[in-house]
């Protein structure tokens, strides 16, 4: 999954505004995103290694049902 960007607007200082591009392409305005920005892209992280987790898993399960399925 992409990660999100802060981009400041140019036409404005960095403190009247930026945008904040989602993975998803939507463009989202706000005055102060910064920590919103660092937070999501925490969580997206923090799902990616779930994701992973869980597939690992799967793997271990399908594994051992195909040894017990032996026996």
């Amino acid at each position: 999954m992409s990660r999100y960007k802060l981009n400041s607007i140019i036409i404005a200082l960095p403190d009247k505004g930026f945008l904040i591009q989602t993975p998803t392409g939507k463009t989202l305005f706000d005055s102060r995103p910064r920590s919103i920005v660092r937070e999501l892209n925490r969580l997206n992280d923090r799902i990616t290694q779930l994701e992973s987790e869980n597939d690992a898993m799967r793997a271990d399960l399908l594994l051992w049902r195909e040894d017990k399925w032996r026996e």
